[in-house]
């Protein structure tokens, strides 16, 4: 009760969004689509949002009045906030999703240090974010054992007693808990008096023991392999991949986050190693975000501007900041790195400058730039494509018109196009068309091509919907996965067998004498590699017709239509081929397809074949 009197605003804004979410359950578990979810995301946004209010009202020792007037204020921007979001939230482009994302950590960064805006008491701000950090780990675990318990408990009853309990009660049940109980439970713990924390000296040997002896040393495990990627670079001078990015960005949140436990007892005579460790470890960082922006810079170069790219791009330069403010600033303002997070998590997310406009502006000005090298727009109008287009641009163009469907919609690119862009044009609410119909309208084939992953893999895939012909066959077997990693390459269905040789390049196909009889006529005995005559041994089985198809054709086809990069949705006839001897024909399909770069030469990795076979026409 004394909690429901602090946080009423906050506790009634957790019960509607926890309503709303197992409302929004039930519908979608009748078929029924769900139209709350702007209601759900503005109260998942208001928790943190409504918290942070009260608390820097309370530290200020505002009166019922004033506080009530701010909270009520919040209620309102909340309201605001869900207005403005389309009804199919989690289907409409991912824009409204990110954006939630960064407000939703601004809003948890601003719970941090809303009650210590202003100079000093940076040790009550320690350890006020201690005590919410604890508590929210105590929270999570009651209630997860709590909801643990229920649900055994549920399962009980439906299994003793014969009662029909749906699925969806399980998850219904955890919202309620994690909603409501989870969320009461750890607004209890927050401290009511905020003034007594900047006077407390104790430190839980627990913090320190997590920081010293788990933190630091994954600290120092990233930065040997960083170290040692760096004289990588230098020696091969490779430019670095973007992956490594990631790497830098933990060994920086591992190291800061440390530093931030241990920073009460850092002045402790037994804790004086903390200061020289800081020190090196901003030093460490130096070099290394020169690494991460030649990584990120090189994405931004080829690829253009995107979300994820813009936040890497600004993380990188708060990194920055923050190393110059430890280095050559005397003493640590601890608070400047969530006050100076959240700021920049509430900046980004709006305006003309942020990440949303800009990513959007870049690629729009990409596909822009790509459609006038093919004479495909003129005065902002696009035109077909008289010419044929290279697949790498088709590729390019492809990406920006996937991205943008994914994201932004098709909005900044519309008025280029005579017809709608949406499928339904008299509605404003409808979907965008789909990237491939969009790509047709422009007179290209579209194609989705991820880049070759980092050591040279690539991966061709055909859509699990693909038509495959069997007009003119007999049999079509299932299909199987060959792995260059597995030492049985053999695979039997019926009276045929496959078998693929070690570089997985030829695929063997044996008929055994029972399919012969029925089926097929006897071919021939041949000479066999060693791999296919322990296939044989493998099966048990005397082939009687056999053709072996070679399948570097397939390999070469894919290589040549899409260059340095791996595909999905790959046309299905280009991953066939066709053999056939006196009596049979044979048709391989590789619906996925890996492919390795060794020394410069492409291998096969791991496969998918479906094969069909039957007699020759003139046989039948």
């Amino acid at each position: 009760m004394r909690t429901l009197r602090r946080f009423p605003y906050v506790l009634a804004i957790a019960a509607l969004g926890t309503i709303v979410s197992i409302v929004i359950v039930e519908q979608e578990r009748h078929g029924h689509q769900a139209s709350a979810y702007p209601v759900l995301f503005a109260a998942l946004l208001g928790v943190p949002f409504l918290v942070a209010l009260k608390l820097f009202a309370e530290k200020r020792r505002w009166s019922i009045m004033r506080i009530t007037g701010l909270q009520l204020t919040g209620v309102i921007l909340l309201a605001a906030y869900a207005w403005s979001l389309p009804v199919d939230t989690p289907a409409a482009p991912a824009i409204h999703m990110i954006r939630f994302l960064m407000l939703v950590t601004g809003m948890h960064l601003l719970v941090a240090v809303s009650p210590w805006l202003g100079r000093g008491q940076e040790n009550g701000f320690w350890h006020f974010n201690r005590i919410l950090f604890l508590r929210l780990l105590t929270a999570a675990l009651f209630s997860h054992v709590l909801y643990a318990g229920l649900a055994i408990a549920l399962a009980a009853v439906e299994n003793l007693f014969e009662v029909n309990i749906p699925g969806e009660r399980y998850l219904q049940l955890w919202i309620l808990l994690t909603g409501m109980f989870m969320t009461w439970f750890f607004l209890s713990g927050i401290p009511s008096d905020l003034q007594a924390l900047d006077r407390r000296d104790d430190y839980p040997k627990g913090l320190k023991i997590f920081a010293q002896y788990v933190l630091l040393p994954l600290v120092v495990i990233y930065l040997v392999i960083l170290v040692a990627y760096s004289a990588k670079i230098i020696v091969s001078w490779e430019w670095p991949y973007g992956w490594v990015s990631r790497l830098i960005l933990g060994f920086s949140a591992a190291g800061m986050f440390s530093l931030l436990l241990l920073h009460p007892i850092r002045e402790r005579s037994d804790s004086a190693w903390i200061a020289g460790a800081a020190r090196w470890f901003f030093l460490a960082l130096a070099p290394l975000l020169v690494m991460y922006f030649l990584a990120v810079m090189r994405r931004l170069s080829d690829y253009g501007i995107t979300e994820a790219r813009y936040l890497g791009i600004v993380v990188g330069i708060w990194l920055v900041a923050m190393t110059l403010h430890f280095l050559f600033t005397r003493g640590m303002n601890i608070k400047f790195i969530p006050l100076s997070l959240c700021a920049l998590a509430f900046l980004v997310s709006v305006g003309p400058w942020g990440a949303f406009s800009v990513s959007e502006s870049s690629q729009v000005g990409r596909i822009r730039t790509l459609l006038e090298e093919h004479q495909m727009i003129a005065d902002d109008t696009v035109r077909p494509a008289r010419a044929n287009v290279g697949i790498n641009d088709r590729r390019e163009i492809s990406a920006v018109l996937d991205y943008l469907h994914d994201v932004h919609g098709y909005g900044a690119i519309e008025r280029w196009f005579t017809e709608p862009l949406r499928v339904d044009s008299t509605d404003s609410r409808s979907a965008w068309k789909v990237p491939g119909d969009v790509a047709g309208m422009l007179g290209i084939e579209f194609v989705s091509a991820p880049r070759m992953a980092p050591g040279g893999l690539l991966t061709y895939s055909v859509s699990p919907s693909a038509v495959m012909i069997v007009e003119g066959y007999d049999r079509v077997l299932p299909r199987h996965a060959f792995s260059r990693r597995s030492e049985k390459r053999t695979f039997t269905a019926g009276q045929a067998t496959l078998v693929l040789n070690s570089t997985l390049d030829t695929l063997t196909l044996m008929l055994s004498d029972s399919e012969r009889d029925d089926h097929v006529s006897t071919a021939a005995t041949k000479t066999f590699p060693d791999d296919t005559a322990a296939g044989v041994r493998d099966a048990e089985m005397l082939p009687v017709d056999t053709l072996m198809i070679p399948l570097h054709p397939v390999t070469d086809a894919l290589l040549a239509e899409f260059g340095n990069a791996g595909a999905r949705d790959v046309p299905v006839e280009l991953t066939a081929i066709e053999a056939a001897s006196s009596r049979l024909r044979v048709k391989v399909y590789l619906p996925y397809l890996q492919l390795i770069s060794d020394n410069g030469a492409m291998r096969t990795e791991m496969l998918r074949v479906r094969v069909i076979y039957g007699k020759r026409q003139r046989d039948r």
